[in-house]
């Protein structure tokens, strides 16, 4: 484990997100980890996923009640397949983006710095 994920709160944060493999908010971290440290602070919480996201550790997205919602990332780059059912996510490889990405240049004179991709399903529990 990093050493930046040092604190209690921080491994629990990870572990806790690793484990789900699913889009939590910040408040159903709080309340999933708060029965195992009545201690711990919602802002906490929000701290914790700040530097998480900033390490590249966690991706975020905002949901349509407009609160964001986070799940564990691995180091390599990737996009996520999504169970529109349960919320199980997946990373998915991006091979073929240097292919999307040459036939921008090509095409469209179009140079892409960055880009995001969800696909939506479901996954083979759900299906």
């Amino acid at each position: 484990m990093r050493t930046l994920y040092a604190t209690s709160t921080r491994r629990a944060v990870v572990d806790l997100l690793r484990s789900e493999r699913r889009y939590l908010t910040a408040s159903a971290i709080f309340r999933l980890l708060k029965g195992d440290n009545p201690k711990l602070a919602l802002s906490t919480v929000y701290r914790t996923l700040e530097l998480l996201a900033e390490l590249g550790s966690v991706s975020s997205r905002t949901e349509p009640s407009g609160e964001a919602s986070y799940v564990y990332c691995s180091d390599e780059h990737h996009h996520h397949a999504i169970c529109k059912v349960c919320g199980h996510v997946d990373e998915v490889d991006c091979d073929a983006m240097e292919q999307f990405k040459s036939a921008l240049l090509t095409g469209q004179s179009f140079v892409l710095d960055d880009h995001s991709i969800e696909f939506y399903g479901r996954c083979a529990r759900c299906r």
